[in-house]
């Protein structure tokens, strides 16, 4: 075999070896190969030059010897347009190990880290370094969080955030920030990304500046460490945060959020009648020292009493209720809605409250959910237990469902005028002829089946599953055609039960 035939195949073999690493990656596992086949092109290669500088004196043998490398030279050819294709394509973002490769060379930026005392330059000393590499936006905004631990001289072991803003022209800017003292004495930054911005003011970074020039966070850290609490601390801003307990919050006076207004509050005793404290807060914590409370700097703080947090809430609850197309529940205090048109709705409200049941009252609005009046102060006729459902198919058809804790057994009540006056409603069992085979294996009876899920409604049908409990999925079925004044049996119905998904 020639030399160029030698050099030919180590030359096919290197380009399949190169595109295999971008495309799937891992150098460690092609090194060798890589090695073996390059360094056998270029030996092979050079005896091949060294071999061509010797005259063949037989023409036919010449002739022979130059359409050979011909050939050669056509299968070279084509084995890098192939495979330097291949290579080409694992560049291109999402398609190979080398795109990621790419991606990081070009988004990653190594920052000189200069002002990294935390007591002496402030967290502003950060941004300036980073600011001298890549000209940030006037404005920035995080995307969770910033997080930056130091030690007990001050000196910055870590950064983590991700930020986000416009620059001069209105482009959007982004930077994924990490900085670990052990790792690096450099900052690293993923420009480029995405970040999903809002620029919601409330999660503003200048806030968390104005807070630690006035915060006594060098103080805090040197008292702790005269106690022994740790070597490492870390600060942590969120942007605007609420806070229903008044423990560890402390009070910083200032305009916060540059606007020139100052809704401040200072009595953190308010929260005794519940209620909210809201303001720009940056925490100051011992991350090893789960024990130790964390001292909370907030300034321009505002008190939310419990009363406007709970309009809020029904706000949203309305709004939700509107888009679902079905019922929905208030987690916080159990009522459920359910919106008919944007206008007209109705909310079962808990009265009163004993051993998981509970008693309702059923109100309805005209208007959107601005103003309730109460419609039946007794719909399930003195029965306790917990909601499955609300649904009306008209502004007076509908039904309520009532439940007990365990959820073995449901009543349904059916009302024809809006709600104020319910009935009960009853289904005739006595025409039930087959079991569900579950059921039967079980030796279940039609008295089992006590469990009424809400009914579901295809057209003018109404459909009533009777089940033995809610978790279960084979029932029997009930259907009306005349809006429930007559039912008929239907046989088993398997499904999912509704009341399950709400």
């Amino acid at each position: 075999m020639s030399y160029s035939i030698i050099s030919l195949i180590f030359y096919l073999l290197f380009l399949h070896q190169t595109w295999h690493l971008c495309q799937y990656g891992g150098v460690r596992r092609h090194l060798l190969f890589l090695m073996i086949s390059g360094l056998g092109f270029l030996i092979s290669f050079a005896f091949w030059l060294f071999a061509r500088r010797k005259k063949e004196k037989d023409i036919s043998k010449q002739k022979m010897k130059k359409r050979i490398f011909q050939i050669e030279i056509i299968i070279a050819f084509i084995g890098t347009v192939y495979f330097g294709g291949r290579i080409v394509y694992s560049a291109i973002p999402y398609n190979g190990a080398l795109s990621w490769k790419v991606d990081e060379f070009r988004r990653e930026k190594k920052i000189n880290f200069v002002h990294n005392n935390f007591f002496e330059d402030g967290a502003e000393g950060v941004l300036e370094d980073l600011d001298e590499a890549l000209a940030l936006p006037e404005e920035l905004y995080i995307v969770n969080s910033f997080q930056m631990t130091y030690d007990e001289t001050g000196v910055i072991q870590s950064i983590d955030t991700f930020l986000y803003g416009k620059d001069e022209n209105g482009d959007e800017k982004t930077y994924l920030i990490a900085y670990d003292k052990n790792r690096d004495e450099k900052i690293t930054v993923w420009t480029d990304g995405e970040a999903n911005a809002d620029y919601d003011s409330d999660r503003g970074l200048r806030p968390m500046l104005r807070i630690l020039e006035n915060a006594d966070c060098r103080q805090q850290t040197e008292a702790w460490a005269k106690a022994g609490e740790s070597k490492l601390y870390e600060i942590v801003y969120y942007g605007r945060r609420s806070f229903s307990q008044a423990e560890g919050l402390r009070y910083l006076p200032g305009d916060v959020d540059g606007d020139g207004i100052d809704n401040t509050t200072q009595d953190f005793n308010q929260l005794s009648k519940g209620g909210e404290i809201a303001g720009f807060e940056v925490s100051l914590h011992i991350p090893e020292e789960k024990d130790v409370i964390p001292i909370r700097y907030i300034m321009e703080p505002e008190y939310i009493s419990q009363k406007k947090l709970n309009k809020e809430r029904e706000e949203e609850q309305v709004e939700d209720a509107k888009g679902s197309g079905s019922w929905i529940i208030d987690r916080a205090d159990e009522t459920m809605y359910f919106f008919l048109d944007d206008n007209t709705g109705w909310r079962l409200v808990v009265t009163d409250a004993a051993a998981g049941s509970r008693f309702y009252e059923l109100e309805k609005t005209l208007d959107g959910g601005t103003t309730w009046e109460k419609a039946n102060e007794n719909p399930f006729e003195g029965k306790i237990g917990v909601t499955e459902g609300l649904v009306f198919f008209d502004k007076d058809f509908g039904y309520a469902g009532l439940t007990g804790a365990s959820q073995s057994e449901s009543r349904l009540y059916v009302t024809r005028d809006g709600g104020k006056t319910f009935k009960q409603l009853q289904l005739p069992m006595d025409m039930v002829t087959e079991l569900p085979e579950p059921g039967k294996k079980l030796g279940f009876t039609v008295e089992d089946y006590d469990y009424y899920d809400m009914p579901e409604k295809k057209g003018d049908m109404l459909t009533i599953r009777v089940l033995t409990e809610a978790a279960e999925r084979e029932g029997i079925a009930f259907q009306s055609d005349d809006n429930g004044k007559t039912w008929v049996y239907t046989g088993e119905r398997a499904g999912i039960s509704l009341s399950t998904l709400y």
